[in-house]
């Protein structure tokens, strides 16, 4: 249900927001004010629709990140998908 007071935001707070969106871990207020602003901002509408397709597509890669020479909190996005 969409609130009547949803926050207006700026693409660098929606830039904030995105990766929760996609992971759907946002709070009800941010996920309105996201959708909010990617109906009527195409450039961020375009990142989380990348955002979703990568996800998507590493998601069903098979990863051993043991063995993977790349910094910890990207090994732990990696495992997470």
């Amino acid at each position: 249900m969409k609130n009547e007071k949803t926050k207006d935001i700026d693409c660098r707070e929606a830039l904030k927001l995105i990766s929760a969106y996609v992971d759907k871990q946002d709070g009800e207020d941010d996920r309105q004010s996201l959708e909010k602003h990617l109906n009527s901002c195409q450039h961020c509408f375009e990142r989380v629709e990348f955002e979703k397709l990568l996800k998507n597509r590493l998601g069903g890669l098979k990863l051993d990140t043991s063995t993977m020479k790349v910094s910890p909190k990207i090994k732990r996005l990696l495992e997470d998908l």
